[in-house]
């Protein structure tokens, strides 16, 4: 059974030479699903000038499984080391990467990228019993990883920061890992290399963004309040964040008050339910999700989450009009949970 830390990610997959061949990342927490698997494809880049990176989307799978064995085991075009990248979101692909991972290859590096998967699942069972491949679960990040993140994100842009800063910094993004990366590096700009951050800097600088974080954009959505939506995606927007990366929080969200909505099937309250999660719900988000589940069904949100799958697809197969997919999806969500109140 391997199964490693996701920081010890970089050190265990960087090459054909290291200890395994492949590699799965799954569970919750896709913004560090996605920092590590962009990591993994650097480090390749990086001791592989010449490499190929090969990318396979689970659309491009679903239509034909058998790509994937033809991949892994020709030899590059180019005759150098090859990684195959593996967006596994349905259970036709997953199929179709037991089916490689049974037959084997050489030569190169798998990369295999799916949501939270149960351990009972086939596709994580493969992984983990195999010596030659490895599993990294990606679970939410507790405040104390945060800030030791936030801490060695400072150092190594060489800017020093105030312990009492970094706490404000992450409490102000709510644990919301990828909005925590785009504050420091706002706080980083402002003081320059060799500079320093003081609590009074940070109270300055992060003053006012509650609105524009994407914690912001998803409570306007499933508090059904389009017009903030608007606002708050387009904030994002114009702070450089990328599409794909609001849909994939708004997706996991959804996939969130899903779970605890059928929770609530049994009788059970839905402050306690969020204060009972495992994993934690960051404390300050508890009246939050505990107020969306009162207004919205369960319907309602399998509706949602519907939604959510067809606009990552259009965001995927249309590159060029991506942000506009977003913002419809997002007014389109707020407004019918707007209806449903």
């Amino acid at each position: 059974m391997a199964v490693i830390k996701p920081q010890g990610f970089e050190a265990a997959f960087g090459s054909p030479s290291s200890k395994y061949k492949g590699a799965l990342l799954c569970g919750p927490n896709w913004e560090l699903l996605n920092r590590l698997k962009n990591k993994a494809v650097k480090i390749f880049t990086s001791n592989h000038p010449d490499g190929e990176v090969v990318r396979f989307s689970d659309t491009d799978l679903a239509a034909d499984t058998g790509r994937l064995l033809e991949e892994l085991q020709s030899i590059s075009m180019f005759g150098a080391d090859k990684l195959i990248l593996v967006d596994a979101a349905s259970s036709t692909v997953h199929k179709a990467c037991i089916g490689a991972v049974s037959v084997g290859w050489s030569d190169c590096l798998l990369l295999v990228t799916a949501g939270d998967l149960k351990k009972s699942s086939p596709l994580r069972k493969e992984f983990e019993a195999s010596p030659d491949l490895a599993t990294a679960i990606c679970f939410e990040q507790s405040v104390g990883e945060l800030l030791e993140y936030a801490a060695t994100f400072m150092s190594g842009l060489n800017v020093a920061i105030d312990r009492e800063a970094i706490e404000l910094v992450v409490d102000a993004v709510g644990g919301n890992a990828a909005l925590l990366q785009s504050e420091l590096t706002k706080l980083a700009s402002y003081a320059g290399e060799g500079g320093s951050v003081s609590l009074a800097d940070a109270t300055e600088i992060i003053a006012g963004n509650e609105a524009a974080s994407m914690d912001g954009l998803i409570d306007a959505v499933f508090s059904g309040r389009p017009d903030a939506a608007v606002h708050a995606v387009t904030t994002l927007q114009q702070q450089g964040q990328q599409p794909a990366s609001v849909l994939i929080a708004l997706t996991n969200h959804c996939t969130l008050l899903v779970e605890m909505a059928g929770a609530m099937e049994t009788g059970r309250r839905p402050d306690a339910i969020v204060k009972e999660w495992r994993p934690p719900i960051f404390f300050k988000r508890h009246n939050a999700l505990a107020g969306q589940l009162r207004s919205c069904s369960l319907q309602q949100l399998q509706t949602v989450a519907e939604r959510l799958r067809i606009a990552n697809s259009d965001v995927r197969r249309k590159p060029m009009v991506n942000w506009p997919v977003a913002e419809r999806f997002v007014i389109s969500a707020a407004s019918s949970l707007r209806r449903a109140r």
